[in-house]
């Protein structure tokens, strides 16, 4: 028993050091195209964050990544994203985050990286984050679906077809 209560106790606090360990600077009002370069470490440590942590355990640093992740995509010239209603679940604000953060990770990290490639890598991450926070997220039968439509083998061909429409 006190091995389970210290291993419980144990991942809170390094999810509490994690966030912790990363402040992020405040985007200047106006800002040119070369200016969000500047940024691309900072908007990292964010889809790192996003993508590893829990919406219901630092809601505030959540909301400050997410915030701050989409200020710097509806301004960056490097990373451009579609968003499908047939790839990701528009009414859970928590899994579309983990889809633009997982698919910025991807293009940044990856230069030059086809935007299919991205859009792969987008869903799969989503659905991983889906897995591991499904009771803070909430159920989604989009998401639902494309999980079996993965266990099938099936997954790239709708992203394919979303990303073609």
């Amino acid at each position: 028993m006190k091995k389970i209560l210290f291993l419980a106790v144990a991942l809170l606090a390094s999810q509490w050091a994690f966030a912790q360990q990363f402040s992020l600077p405040i985007l200047p009002e106006k800002m040119w195209p070369s200016d969000y370069a500047k940024y691309e470490t900072d908007i990292l440590n964010c889809c790192n964050y996003l993508l590893t942590s829990d919406p219901a355990f630092n809601h505030p640093k959540h909301e400050e990544c997410s915030s701050f992740l989409v200020r710097w995509l509806s301004g960056t010239p490097e990373v451009s994203i579609p968003v499908s209603a047939d790839l990701t679940d528009v009414k859970k604000p928590e899994l579309l985050m983990a889809y633009l953060a997982a698919w910025t990770r991807q293009a940044l990290q990856y230069k030059d990286t086809a935007p299919i490639v991205c859009a792969n890598v987008a869903v799969e991450e989503m659905l991983r984050y889906y897995e591991s926070y499904k009771e803070s997220v909430g159920k989604s039968s989009l998401t639902e679906k494309l999980i079996k439509a993965q266990s099938e083998g099936k997954l790239a061909a709708i992203v394919a077809k979303a990303l073609t429409e």
